[in-house]
């Protein structure tokens, strides 16, 4: 397990916090805060406890499409692999187009909310890799 380094917890928080300026709006932001924004945001829903579950209720449908191609470019392939079965098991009819229909279906079972929890605990292994690939990824954008 990969720890993070101080200095790539500052470089993340700092543009993460910029771009939660932004209110959401992706298209306002450059491509790097939005990239942090998005891994960011999940990895933060994520480990605040509630699993995936947090995460897929306040993440809009856009923000968890975009975030999914976002982890296999950054090399991430584990945690967008993780991702990938959490949607199946929160949403095994398909995923939802809108942010309504995500609404609808974010009442899940009991099986589904353990199976989330057992992804949680895998995702939480790569906290560290996540933080120093997002903070790698802003030094190179400002070089």
């Amino acid at each position: 397990m990969e720890k993070s380094t101080q200095e790539n917890e500052a470089i993340v928080s700092r543009i993460y916090e910029e771009a939660l300026g932004f209110d959401g709006d992706l298209s306002r932001m450059s491509t790097t805060q939005r990239v942090v924004y998005l891994v960011e945001h999940l990895m933060q829903e994520v480990n605040s406890g509630a699993s995936f579950e947090q995460y897929f209720r306040w993440a809009t449908v856009d923000e968890i499409k975009q975030v999914q191609p976002i982890l296999g470019e950054l090399g991430l392939s584990d945690v967008q692999r993780i991702l990938s079965v959490a949607i199946d098991v929160a949403f095994p009819d398909g995923f939802p187009q809108t942010d309504e229909q995500k609404e609808d279906f974010t009442d899940w079972s009991e099986e589904q909310e353990e199976e989330l929890e057992k992804l949680f605990n895998q995702v939480e292994d790569f906290n560290g890799r996540v933080t120093n690939t997002l903070g790698h990824l802003a030094l190179r954008a400002d070089a």
